[in-house]
């Protein structure tokens, strides 16, 4: 009774072990939503009049992005040279270039302090509280007084 006891317990323990592993692969995070469908709770979630929709070759020559690595671009930002606001979502065909377009948004964002530092302080300090986050193959980046809005409608709808 105490062998046939130890192999079930010894079952039970890999198959545990195994689930949480499985648990983990498969969220990862990320979407298999269309960024529009991803886009329309976060465009309600605050006032976005002061912005204005471009293009993914917009976002491609303001970020350095390489649009063939992405599936869906959303991109926001004020025609305002003096207003950094921005809002931009990235949905990524392989969750592997994540960490690329991250740092291209984090670059920009650090040549935007650079040159709003000594000349327009509420725009720096903008800048200083932008979000900018990966969840699987989804990339999340807002410069605005509404950021954490934005980026709770977009955790939502992922």
């Amino acid at each position: 009774m105490n062998k046939k006891y130890r192999i079930a317990e010894g079952i039970c323990v890999v198959l545990l072990i195994g689930f949480i592993i499985f648990l983990f692969i498969s969220n990862s995070g990320g979407t298999q939503k269309r960024v529009k469908e991803i886009a329309e709770p976060v465009l309600k979630a605050a006032d976005i009049t002061s912005l204005q929709k471009k293009t993914a070759a917009d976002a491609a020559k303001v970020f350095g992005f390489d649009t063939q690595k992405e599936e869906g671009i959303l991109y926001y930002a004020n025609d305002n040279i003096m207003d950094v606001s921005e809002l931009l979502i990235v949905k990524l065909k392989d969750e592997a270039d994540a960490a690329v377009f991250k740092a291209a948004v984090e670059e920009h964002v650090t040549n935007q302090e650079n040159l709003f530092k000594n000349y327009a302080p509420d725009q720096y300090a903008l800048l200083k509280e932008s979000i900018i986050e990966v969840s699987g193959n989804t990339l999340f980046y807002c410069t605005s007084k509404d950021a954490k809005a934005f980026y709770n409608a977009f955790k939502q709808a992922l």
